[in-house]
């Protein structure tokens, strides 16, 4: 009977910036052509008490810009073995990541850490926050893995080449 290597999926919250590009390229890294990584970008949501046309206009405004921070990890991405998808999704970052990973059984969430101390980590980090909610393993990478800006390939994102 021939051996199978076990799909998995990989959850990577992504919010564009340096620290998200390292989790991205770590995810990337991890995964194996028959995995798939799924990038998760979340984005507040709208006060119903703004109401007409003004809640509209926010959630638009939200959107266009989640998919433009996307589109960044797309290009990141597009030389993975793995099949990576793009999906933006209404709240906060550590409620969507841990709701989303245990109604797909993902396997890890992956997330950057800002590495912002201790007292605003108490109150605002999403990686904290994700390993207190998620009822599964949450890989966090540490800031000093993120690279500079730079067009690179999501192979270079994590390891450090070019």
């Amino acid at each position: 009977m021939p051996h199978t290597t076990p799909t998995r999926t990989l959850l990577v919250g992504y919010d564009g910036s340096k620290q998200s590009d390292a989790a991205l390229g770590a995810a990337i890294h991890s995964a194996g052509p028959s995995d798939t990584v799924a990038v998760i970008h979340a984005y507040d949501r709208a006060p119903s008490w703004l109401g007409s046309p003004f809640y509209e206009r926010h959630v638009r405004d939200a959107q266009y810009e989640a998919r433009q921070i996307l589109a960044r990890a797309g290009e990141a991405a597009s030389e993975s073995s793995a099949e990576v998808t793009l999906e933006m999704h209404e709240g906060s970052p550590a409620d969507v990541l841990a709701s989303i990973g245990a109604l797909r059984g993902a396997d890890e969430i992956f997330v950057g850490s800002r590495g912002i101390g201790r007292l605003q980590a108490a109150v605002r980090s999403v990686s904290q926050q994700l390993t207190r909610k998620a009822d599964r393993p949450v890989v966090v990478v540490p800031r000093r893995a993120a690279r500079p800006r730079a067009p690179m390939l999501a192979s270079q994102l994590y390891t450090g080449r070019g």
